[in-house]
């Protein structure tokens, strides 16, 4: 039975733990989060001059950055993500903002881009161009590098969560799935959501650190502390089992 127990503790708390470390996560996903993002003025394929605070006070929006002669990421981020709103079909009221941080990208080629995804008449959709690339992508965080042999950019498949006071709330790298969008979603709109902190390393707690370079978990200080209310708990048995023991042999 206190066997039982032990191995229950141990796996609910640390389960919890290496349960936090699974998921996808990309450390550069905690860059910039909790600062403003720049407030860039951005050409809508509709014709409109806007501001990001114009936007943002209007309808929290995640912003996607992407160049439509990508041959990569682009399309498959915009696609999926497309896909994962659809499947939500979430109550929310927030914008997607599609922007370009190619300079050569035209206000007719974001149009074609968005026709490309059967976007360009869904409200909720705003593909645009901007004259202030450089001071949007360093609020966000977001660092592509121009491979001039392929001609294209060599860039993350980013996500930023923009809430309505115009904060970047959550970041996503990468194509992720559904849980993923769902959170972003709720994020920018101010619901609570509930969450594990990954460990780090100076976090003393945890059962276990997780290195990203070798993809090794290593125990720490925090397993020790786990294991030493149950390990006493046997050690006290073990002493009360002897003593029972000793004053029956004394008796006879």
């Amino acid at each position: 039975m206190h066997k039982s127990l032990l191995v229950f503790t141990f796996g609910f708390f640390c389960g919890l733990n290496l349960y936090s470390q699974s998921q996808e996560y990309n450390l550069s996903e905690e860059d910039r989060l909790y600062t403003k993002v720049e407030n860039v003025k951005i050409l809508t394929t509709r014709g409109e001059m806007l501001s990001l605070s114009q936007m943002y006070v209007r309808e929290p929006f995640v912003l996607a950055l992407v160049f439509t002669r990508c041959i990569g990421v682009c399309s498959p981020l915009i696609s999926n993500f497309k896909e994962k709103i659809s499947e939500l079909n979430p109550k929310e009221k927030f914008k997607i903002l599609v922007v370009s941080f190619d300079t050569a990208d035209t206000k007719a080629d974001l149009d074609n881009y968005a026709k490309l995804f059967n976007l360009n008449q869904n409200e909720n959709w705003v593909f645009a161009t901007t004259g202030q690339i450089p001071e949007l992508i360093e609020s966000v965080g977001f660092h592509p590098e121009w491979d001039s042999s392929r001609r294209q950019f060599e860039h993350d498949a980013l996500l930023v969560g923009i809430n309505g006071n115009g904060y970047i709330v959550k970041k996503l790298i990468g194509i992720r799935n559904i849980r993923a969008v769902e959170s972003m979603i709720k994020e920018i709109s101010n619901e609570f959501v509930i969450s594990y902190p990954l460990p780090h390393n100076n976090s003393i707690l945890s059962c276990f650190t997780y290195d990203p370079i070798t993809g090794k978990k290593k125990p720490k200080f925090g397993l020790f502390l786990l294991l030493v209310p149950a390990i006493g708990t046997v050690i006290l048995l073990v002493i009360i089992s002897r003593q029972k023991k000793k004053k029956i042999s004394e008796n006879y």
